[in-house]
């Protein structure tokens, strides 16, 4: 049961970081008013996070909610880095 609440808990901070994430795009875009990828992969990939589309209680205790949701977690810091910079590079 500890696995379990254990990925439930790991599940919604990752998406927690994406949320701030894709704040951080959208801050950017209002800044800048230049659409880029960024922005609307950010906001598919927290519409299919795995903390609300995948149940941990069911299978394997959540490890597969657990896995993807580190994945998304590093796509979210990629999305960061490269929004970050094409800013200084346009500076």
């Amino acid at each position: 049961m500890a696995a379990i609440q254990q990925s439930i808990t790991i599940g919604y901070f990752c998406a927690a970081f994406g949320g701030v994430a894709t704040l951080a795009l959208a801050y950017a875009f209002v800044r800048t008013r230049r659409v880029r990828f960024t922005l609307p992969v950010a906001g598919l990939l927290m519409l299919v996070h795995p903390a609300w589309t995948v149940s941990a209680t069911r299978g394997d205790c959540g490890f597969f909610k657990r896995e993807v949701s580190y994945i998304l977690t590093a796509v979210f810091i990629g999305l960061l880095i490269y929004q970050y910079v094409l800013s200084r590079r346009a500076a």
